[in-house]
C-alpha cells in the first residue's frame, strides 16, 4: 500500500494522512543519471542531483530516519488543504517529495470527463505533478532533487548548500583592487543569483596566488571587452557587469579549438582522471 501525507504550514511536526492507494501515487524516476550536488554544475534533461550519507548531514525532515506506520497520522479536513507547505508519498522504500505551489492547487469550475459529466463549483483540486521534487532511497539513505530552491523548505538547513554570500561578503568582495564600482552601483543592488555566485567566487579566489589573480583579470578582459576597465580596475555599473567578472573568476569563458569561437560554460563539472581517460 502507499500512502500519501501532507505537511501544514505553521506546524513544525504535524504531517496529516491524505489517502492511501494500492497504485503509485508518484512515478519512480530512473534515478540513475546522478550527479554529486554542486552549485556550479547544471543539470542535463534527465539528470538528479544525490546527495549521499544523507541523514548524517542534519537536514531536518521528521518523516526520514523512523520506522513508518501509517496509523500515526491523523486524516487531513476539508479546511486544511489549502494549508499544505508539501506532500509526502510514501511508496515502498521511498519517500516522494512534492512542493506544493499556487499553481498546484485550483479553484475553478471542472467537470470529469464521463458519459454523464456535472460541473463542479467550489470543489478545488490539488494537481500531483508526474515527478516528485525530491526522493529519498530509504535503502540507500541517499537524497535526490533537481532544484534545490524546491527543497529548502522540506528538508530544514539544506539551503547551507547554495549559501548566498553575507552582506559583510560583498562588500569586502567589492573592495577587491581589481573592482571599482561605477555611477550609482552600490552593493545594495547585488541580488540573490549574484551573491550566490560571489559566495563561489569568494571561496575561488582564496586558492589563487597573486599571479593567478593576475592572470584571472587578463582572462577576464579577453573575454568581457564591453566590461570597461580602468587600468587594471573592471569598473562595475550594472548587475551584468558583475556577473560576467564572478564567471570569469570561475573560468566559465572558453574557446573552441575548431573555428575559435568564444562561448561560456552554462555550468561547470570537475572531470575526475578515470572520466579523462
Amino acid at each position: 500500500m502507499n500512502y500519501l501525507l501532507a505537511k501544514i504550514k505553521g506546524q513544525d511536526v504535524e504531517f496529516l494522512k491524505v489517502m492511501s492507494y494500492e497504485r503509485e501515487i508518484f512515478d519512480i524516476p530512473d534515478l540513475s543519471n546522478n550527479q554529486v550536488y554542486l552549485p556550479s554544475y547544471k543539470l542535463e534533461d534527465g539528470e538528479w542531483y544525490k546527495l549521499d550519507n544523507f541523514l548524517s548531514r542534519g537536514y531536518e525532515n521528521s518523516l526520514i530516519g523512523i520506522t513508518f506506520n501509517s496509523t500515526d497520522y491523523n486524516q487531513i479536513t476539508k479546511k486544511q488543504y489549502s494549508k499544505i507547505n508539501y506532500l509526502c508519498s510514501k511508496q515502498g522504500e521511498f519517500f516522494l517529495f512534492q512542493k506544493m505551489s499556487s499553481p498546484s492547487l485550483l479553484y475553478k469550475k471542472w467537470f470529469q470527463i464521463s458519459d454523464a459529466p456535472t460541473l463542479e463549483i467550489d470543489k478545488p483540486i490539488i494537481i500531483l505533478n508526474n515527478f516528485a521534487d525530491a526522493v529519498y532511497d530509504i535503502n540507500g539513505d541517499s537524497l535526490y532533487f533537481r532544484n534545490i530552491a524546491r527543497v529548502k523548505s522540506i528538508f530544514r538547513g539544506i539551503e547551507e548548500l547554495y549559501r548566498e554570500a553575507t552582506q559583510a561578503e560583498v562588500d569586502a568582495f567589492l573592495k577587491q583592487d581589481f573592482i571599482s564600482l561605477d555611477g550609482t552601483f552600490t552593493s545594495n543592488n547585488v541580488k540573490t543569483a549574484n551573491r550566490k555566485r560571489i559566495a563561489m567566487a569568494i571561496d575561488t579566489l582564496n586558492q589563487f596566488t597573486q599571479e593567478d589573480k593576475k592572470q584571472i583579470f587578463q582572462y577576464i578582459r579577453s573575454y568581457c571587452e564591453d566590461v570597461p576597465i580602468d587600468d587594471d580596475t573592471f569598473l562595475v555599473s550594472t548587475e551584468e557587469h558583475l556577473k560576467k567578472i564572478l564567471y570569469g573568476i570561475e573560468q566559465r569563458y572558453y574557446t573552441t579549438p575548431l573555428g575559435n569561437e568564444k562561448r561560456l560554460a552554462n555550468s561547470i563539472l570537475k572531470l575526475t582522471k578515470k572520466q579523462i581517460q
